[in-house]
């Protein structure tokens, strides 16, 4: 039967040099890997110098309030230490008597010699109401009220206290009061020592916490100014103290500190700072001081880590760059080797297919894949053309039988009876229907000539008058549906059941129809000749055209079995094949749909009966083709569908079928006997040597046996699987 269908061969357009094309695709990979590596290289940088200078900012700062705590604490020490010295200084009981006594002139000498031994900056004395006795700055100074001051007013209460204080604008003071007493009773008076902040003390700071250190006193508006100080004093200097104590009162701070560490522009540099507040006894501030560090000093590891970061990425990118660029490589040299394998297929040239050329592209991950696809391709390409050019010889042949036997023109006809073969004899079967030439069937199709025949009934190419194609037209044996609505009934199921099917190895059917009584099908029609033609003409064919036929075959009954379809009457009358050597599947006449019950539910009858009741009619099956459960009252399987294809792949490779006899009898003892019998040899090892002799590689032989098996438990399981292993075949 012909049919037309579209050209299946790929044609492949190379533009340009493939080294070329390789060489732009290398660059534009490598561009891009580099682009992308640089990116990511330069977000990581910037995120971890971000970091880098925020851990370095946190531990700037912790550093800076760790000195700020340390001076302090210095504070605190210089107070116990001239508290201490105080107290041991008041225990004297010359010094009690003196004081209790009032004698001005010798209190004063004890001022001067407490301010001596306690390494003080002076030394004042008042009596047992807080009136001022003696002063060590001031000789002449006495009888000042001092009971209110809470430094006095404290070690007047009993307790020794300490503080701050502040004199004019530029003098600060740390200051200790003792209270002078016999034990146990009531202060007779006060002693309070003092030491001056200045820049002697403030250079001892400086070198105990590795941090520049100033001390400011505040006048009664709340400004700074400055009283000692480790960094030179000028304008920028105290324009910045002034900013950082205005910005710390404005955002709250409390009394003990004027808020955490903040940037401090002074002049043309950075610093960090952190303040702290001095209170007097009674708590009021009366100044502070601070401890700065420059901000490039603070950040000074996070200069090294940046550049420790910048060699390490520029080392990463640049390993990176070489690392595209191999990978660039790797990727296009298998391009490389494609597009050339392209090229040639191009040209016609499938030489590659199966070869060691495209062997280094196997390990390459998804391009190793793409060449395996690639090289299975090529395969097929070769084998179709293989199986095209095999068939070419046999279409004109069968073309110019068709012409001398071309009927003539009439009115519909009944045909003589025609001859089928079987195994070797002959059976004779029902007259078929004939429709000459021009007529028009069903009033739309125009018959124009006779393409073959088969047990339903009589081919035709038709052209469709409504669509304007050409079609394929199966005139079906009237008694065969008209006496039975059983079987139309059937027939008309199993039409929708094979339209089911769609696959480019099938035979796509259209719709079923009647004319005069004469029922009939339209099918896609292909323009070439059927596999039965091609082996009359040709006998056996070369192995790589079967390899190509029975790839084709395998995904035809792979497509039908997937839908729970098989076809039950596989043949080469039934397998059409076009001039580019693709395969088509036909007549799914006696295709059913498969169920478990019928592998288990079907009561095998006597041998006789059975193969009798197959043998009607040549509907069910073509007995040749059949597999052995099929002969014995079986229904039609995966497994039997498997069985004729593996028939038909011998018959391509030897040119006839495996079980040939001279009578129906022989056929099906040849068929049917148990192969363990020792009298009689094994067909299946006869098969085998003809193979053999027609010098069938091993493998394909191999294959073709057991597709051919008379277990249906040792053929395949699907059809899948038969094309996997036609595939490493291939």
């Amino acid at each position: 039967m012909n049919a037309a269908i579209p050209d299946a061969v790929p044609e492949y357009h190379m533009r340009g040099d493939s080294a070329t094309a390789a060489s732009s695709i290398t660059w534009r990979v490598f561009v891009g890997t580099a682009v992308i590596v640089g990116v990511v290289v330069m977000v990581a940088l910037i995120m971890a110098s971000s970091a880098a200078r925020r851990s370095a900012d946190a531990t700037a700062r912790r550093s800076l309030e760790q000195a700020s705590d340390l001076v302090a604490q210095l504070l605190a020490g210089r107070e116990r230490s001239l508290a201490g010295g105080a107290r041991v200084f008041v225990q004297g009981p010359y010094f009690r008597t003196l004081v209790a006594e009032r004698r001005r002139a010798d209190i004063l000498d004890q001022t001067f010699e407490a301010a001596e031994q306690l390494d003080a900056s002076w030394v004042f004395i008042t009596d047992g109401v807080g009136a001022l006795l003696a002063k060590s700055d001031e000789p002449s100074a006495s009888g000042d009220a001092l009971g209110r001051v809470p430094l006095v007013a404290a070690a007047l209460r009993g307790s020794v206290s300490g503080g701050f204080g502040v004199s004019g604008d530029s003098l600060l003071f740390q200051a200790t009061s003792v209270p002078i007493a016999l034990p146990g009773a009531t202060p007779f008076g006060v002693l309070v020592a003092t030491r001056r902040i200045d820049s002697a003390m403030t250079a001892d700071f400086r070198a105990a916490a590795a941090s520049e250190v100033l001390f400011f006193a505040r006048d009664r508006d709340g400004k700074p100014h400055l009283v000692a100080s480790t960094l030179p004093s000028n304008a920028a200097l105290r324009q910045g103290l002034s900013q950082l104590v205005t910005s710390s009162v404005q955002a709250g701070a409390t009394s003990a500190s004027l808020n955490g560490p903040r940037e401090l522009n002074m002049g043309d540099a950075t610093w960090i700072a952190q303040a702290a507040s001095l209170t007097t006894a009674g708590g009021e501030v009366i100044g502070g001081y601070v401890v700065l560090r420059p901000l490039d000093s603070a950040l000074a590891t996070l200069t090294g880590v940046r550049r420790s970061l910048f060699l390490a990425g520029l080392l990463g990118f640049l390993l990176a760059l070489v690392a595209a660029w191999i990978a660039a490589r790797s990727v296009t040299q298998p391009v490389r080797s494609l597009a050339a394998a392209m090229r040639r297929a191009a040209d016609g040239d499938y030489a590659l297919a199966g070869g060691p050329a495209l062997s280094d592209v196997d390990s390459v991950g998804d391009i190793g894949s793409l060449a395996r696809a690639f090289d299975a391709l090529l395969v097929d390409l070769r084998d179709r053309d293989s199986l095209s050019a095999s068939t070419a010889a046999a279409v004109a042949v069968d073309e110019a039988r068709r012409e001398a036997t071309a009927e003539p023109s009439g009115s519909m006809r009944r045909g003589a009876a025609r001859e089928l073969s079987f195994g070797g004899a002959k059976a004779r079967t029902v007259p078929q229907v004939a429709v000459p030439e021009g007529s028009l069937l069903a009033n739309r199709y125009r018959i124009e000539s006779r393409i073959g025949g088969g047990g339903m009934g009589i081919v035709y190419r038709a052209r469709d008058r409504v669509l304007g194609e050409t079609v394929a037209i199966k005139l079906l044996r009237p008694e065969v549906l008209v006496a039975d609505e059983v079987a139309r009934e059937q027939l008309q199921q199993e039409l929708r059941l094979a339209r089911r099917v769609t696959h480019r190895n099938v035979v796509r059917t259209h719709d079923i129809g009647e004319s005069d009584g004469i029922p009939f099908l339209t099918m896609e029609y292909i323009d070439g000749a059927s596999l039965a033609t091609v082996i009359r003409v040709r006998g056996s064919l070369p192995v790589p055209a079967v390899l190509s036929l029975a790839r084709q075959l395998m995904r035809a009954l792979s497509a039908a079995h997937a839908q729970g379809i098989v076809h039950g009457d596989i043949k080469p009358q039934n397998l059409l094949l076009g001039p580019n050597g693709v395969l088509k599947v036909t007549d799914f006449g006696v295709a059913r749909v498969v169920r478990d019950g019928h592998r288990t539910s079907d009561v095998i009858a006597p041998r006789g009966a059975a193969v009798a009741g197959r043998l009607t009619g040549a509907i069910i099956g073509t007995p040749e083709y059949m597999a052995p459960e099929m002969l014995i009252g079986g229904p039609a399987t995966v497994a039997s569908d498997l069985y004729a294809a593996g028939v038909v792949l011998h018959e391509c490779l030897v040119g006839k079928t495996p079980h040939g006899a001279d009578t129906p009898t022989a056929f099906l003892s040849s068929k049917l006997a148990n192969e363990a019998e020792r009298d009689l040899r094994s067909t299946a090892a006869v098969a085998r040597e003809e193979r053999a002799a027609r010098g069938v590689p091993e493998s394909v032989g191999e294959l073709v046996a057991l597709l051919t098996h008379r277990d249906p438990g040792r053929r395949p399981p699907s059809a899948a699987h038969a094309s996997a292993l036609l595939q490493r075949i291939g």
